[in-house]
């Protein structure tokens, strides 16, 4: 019986790793614009209320699995918030805007064993 719930337990860890991750992130694209029109118009108060709600919402999300992705969002909404708090708008900009790009990019079809898509070690070590 123990061997049974072992297989079965193995199996679905199996398939829950070899599944892509689709993270949505269209609450957290909201609240970017949110942080960019504060930013624009210097409003420390505003901004970092709008990166607190990000930082909350990154904070729930990251609870549903662990994201690479979304830790790179997160560090990057706490650095522009912490650059606001301190009055340099024109680094808090950026900050969100870079992280805005990660929250945009696509999803991309996980590769396993190290291949790329049309075979073979393209790029392994810097090489063609």
């Amino acid at each position: 019986m123990a061997a049974i719930m072992l297989s079965l337990f193995s199996i679905g860890l199996a398939q829950a790793a070899g599944s892509p991750l689709h993270e949505d992130y269209t609450a957290l694209l909201a609240i970017s614009g949110k942080m960019l029109e504060a930013a624009k118009a210097k409003d420390v108060s505003g901004f970092t209320a709008a990166a607190s709600e990000a930082s909350d919402v990154a904070k729930d999300q990251g609870n549903k699995g662990n994201s690479p992705r979304l830790q790179r969002i997160s560090s990057k909404i706490k650095q522009a918030k912490k650059a606001a708090k301190s009055g340099d708008f024109t680094l808090a900009t950026s900050l969100t805007e870079e992280a805005k790009v990660e929250m945009e990019k696509p999803d991309i079809k996980p590769t396993f064993g190290g291949t790329t898509e049309g075979g073979g070690r393209k790029g392994m070590f810097g090489t063609e």
